[in-house]
């Protein structure tokens, strides 16, 4: 396609890349904006859908050819880590014409006129037909498309996350698949575990990982005091280092009062060697997707709990409803954006109503609430 528009991402993780991808392949020319210079964190794992991620980008992601495949492993679903598929998805950037990416650049505005829009980072002024927010639940450029709505309340729950090697655990735990369950007490309302690659990619056993997400409802009152909630607004993800030697014991009794085997292996490990993070949940129901030149997708518009799932799928098809519009206008613009909004928001609006449903029902399980609001 002959296409000489211009678009400006803010957010270069799995869906801004991925959207970024899309847009370069339609000859659109396309700048990444990310604040982040280097994404040498572990981060935790995910679902993914290859055949998804094949028809957004163009190429297939379980083939090796101009690079190798994405590594997964495949039970009932393909899992694997975010570094992998960031890694994969760069390699794959490094290579498309007309495609820029611009590392350690912080946008902190953005505002358009009629012929044009304009994202400001630090002392410089980016300009490009359309800008698109693809910059997470804290998303800057969610704040201009809807002023109303501009940031995602907190869901009533923190969620510690964490990658352990599988060769750390007893050897039982190369035959475990899906673990966790629920239980009806706030510090432990909800655990699951499961395999992805490892640290390198192998999928073979012995060098896999265990990645896990525990549901925590009470912590709410250490997250406010510690600065990562003010008020319903999740102001920072919890890292490691910042766990106090306080937390961290009652985390280990937590893990013990509740789990046993390889499930309390794997949560033990993590507290004990200090790779366990935190991450408060939101939810965001999208009331806009677009404003004028201006858009968000992926986490900036939508966010839902990972209990009800498919949250990177729908960034993905964020991004190629994106690319399909715009092809379809001839350029991007004002008309291409609103048919975007037009193909994805009732679709994110369902999905976060379901995820709201399903916080409000486990949150309403609970005994001995006294650290939920």
């Amino acid at each position: 396609m002959n296409n000489h528009g211009t678009a400006i991402i803010v957010g270069g993780s799995l869906t801004g890349l991925a959207a970024a991808i899309a847009l370069a392949r339609i000859g659109v020319r396309v700048t990444v904006l990310e604040q982040t210079v280097r994404f040498d964190r572990g981060g935790t794992g995910l679902g993914v859908d290859r055949a998804l991620l094949a028809d957004v980008v163009g190429v297939d992601p379980r083939a090796d050819r101009d690079q190798p495949h994405l590594p997964v492993i495949v039970t009932s679903r393909e899992t694997s880590t975010w570094h992998a598929i960031r890694a994969w998805l760069s390699a794959l950037a490094a290579r498309v014409d007309g495609l820029q990416i611009r590392e350690g650049v912080r946008v902190t505005s953005v505002a358009q006129a009629p012929d044009s829009a304009a994202a400001v980072a630090g002392g410089e002024t980016f300009t490009a037909d359309i800008i698109i927010g693809a910059d997470g639940y804290r998303s800057t450029v969610r704040g201009a498309v809807d002023p109303h709505h501009a940031f995602a309340p907190y869901a009533g729950f923190l969620i510690w996350r964490g990658l352990v090697p599988e060769r750390v655990l007893p050897a039982r735990a190369v035959h475990a698949h899906a673990i966790g369950g629920r239980l009806p007490l706030p510090e432990v309302a909800r655990l699951i575990a499961y395999h992805v690659p490892g640290a390198d990619g192998s999928v073979h056993i012995g060098d896999r990982q265990f990645t896990f997400a525990w549901y925590d409802a009470a912590r709410t009152a250490w997250s406010r005091a510690n600065g990562a909630l003010r008020g319903d607004e999740v102001r920072h993800s919890i890292e490691s280092e910042s766990i106090d030697d306080r937390l961290r014991d009652e985390l280990r009794v937590a893990a013990r009062r509740a789990w046993t085997g390889i499930t309390l292996d794997i949560v033990l490990h993590a507290i004990d060697e200090r790779v366990i993070f935190g991450t408060p949940l939101t939810e965001y129901y999208p009331h806009l997707l677009v404003n004028g030149r201006l858009a968000i997708l992926g986490d900036a518009g939508h966010v839902a709990s990972p209990m009800v799932g498919h949250g990177l799928a729908l960034g993905w098809l964020d991004a190629h409803a994106l690319a399909a519009a715009v092809a379809a206008e001839g350029k991007p613009n004002e008309r291409a954006l609103k048919a975007y909004e037009r193909a994805r928001l009732s679709e994110s609006q369902a999905h976060v109503a379901e995820s709201q449903r399903s916080t409000r029902e486990l949150l309403g399980s609970l005994t001995g609430r006294t650290g939920v609001t």
